[in-house]
């Protein structure tokens, strides 16, 4: 047999550039009844979340556990902090857990598997602990959130133990708690979206892990569907093709960049389509894209839920406006003008129906 492979220590893994944390404009916590219809709408459009929870530590002997009381749920740009006091957020952690169209995703998820069916009342489907990936890949049994951060992406992640055990029944969580939250979520879904790419770099590519369901009251009945597979990475397979989005990404970007100082140039459409062929063709320019000052929060409200923000449709407006009139002045015959004057307006009209970014709260 084998020896098992030794994952990063703690120490290793903190001399790796720090891990990224969310901005805390992309972490919402939805108290009103608007902010959990924006967050349910954006959760089942999801196939991929990564997934934790939070209970309140039991200090005493005999003290009754009433956990887990948050779940938080997060896509690599976002995440959502469900208090399950509220029973709005445990209507829609039940709604979202339940789902068999929505891969759950998390470290050491044992625990959970065993406490959170009781307190949502219906059993998790479709969950799969990321742990089960490394040991396929000779790893031990419990990697962990922060040797995977190491190993996948080679970035720090760092915990506070003193935040692990607050108080988290709390009617108001402390901003520390939120932020504590949201990263516990969004780490494993960032692994799980960069895994495919690692283990592509792997000396043998092993049987992928298989999501799984926590062990029943009863067997199950043999004519039980299967659960679905793990989602496909986004990247094309095809190398042509990943060389064709990439060029399509780099063409997008440039006119984006273009519209910034040139008029009826829409910037915010372009960045959006470089952002998706990117995706599929370039992680560097995918990450290049959503850590950048300017482009970065518009992608991170678009990939959180369509929205766009105010700023970014007035901007719009603006810039057409000017060119509108520049190409009616200058350009013959009529009927180019009004031709791209129509284009464009269809553009802002479609801009200015989609939904604005809510306010994150914490």
């Amino acid at each position: 047999m084998a020896p098992r492979l030794r994952p990063p220590s703690k120490e290793e893994s903190q001399l790796l550039p720090p891990y990224e944390a969310l901005d805390e404009r992309a972490i919402f916590v939805p108290a009103t009844e608007a902010e959990f219809a924006q967050a349910r709408a954006t959760l089942l459009a999801q196939s991929a979340l990564g997934f934790d929870t939070e209970s309140r530590p039991v200090f005493q002997a005999g003290q009754p556990d009433t956990g887990p009381h948050v779940v938080q749920l997060a896509t690599p740009q976002a995440a959502w902090i469900l208090q399950l006091h509220h029973p709005q957020a445990l209507a829609l952690a039940c709604e979202v857990m339940a789902s068999p169209s929505i891969l759950k995703v998390g470290f050491g998820l044992s625990n959970d598997l065993r406490t959170l069916p009781q307190r949502l009342g219906t059993p998790l489907v479709n969950v799969l602990d990321l742990d089960k990936v490394f040991r396929s890949h000779g790893y031990g049994h419990n990697v962990g959130v922060r040797a995977a951060m190491a190993l996948v992406l080679e970035r720090s992640f760092t915990k506070s133990k003193r935040t692990s055990t607050s108080n988290w029944a709390a009617r108001q969580l402390s901003p520390a708690q939120i932020r504590y939250a949201a990263n516990d979520a969004h780490a494993p879904a960032l692994i799980h979206a960069a895994l495919p790419a690692w283990q592509a770099r792997q000396p043998q590519a092993p049987r992928a892990a298989r999501p799984q369901r926590p062990r029943p009251a009863r067997p199950a009945s043999p004519s039980s569907p299967p659960l679905p597979s793990i989602p496909p990475h986004h990247n094309h397979p095809s190398l042509p093709m990943r060389w064709l989005l990439r060029g399509f990404a780099v063409l997008c970007l440039a006119l984006g960049i273009a519209g910034v100082f040139l008029p009826g140039l829409p910037t915010t459409v372009f960045i959006l389509m470089a952002s998706w062929a990117a995706a599929r063709s370039s992680p560097r320019i995918h990450a290049w894209l959503h850590r950048h000052r300017l482009f970065g929060p518009m992608l991170r409200n678009w990939e959180a839920g369509g929205y766009v923000s105010r700023r970014a449709k007035h901007s719009a407006a603006i810039t057409m406006a000017i060119s509108a009139v520049i190409l009616w002045w200058l350009t013959q015959p009529w009927w180019v003008p009004a031709l791209a004057t129509s284009c464009m307006a269809t553009v802002l009209l479609w801009l200015w129906r989609r939904p604005e970014p809510p306010t994150a709260r914490g």
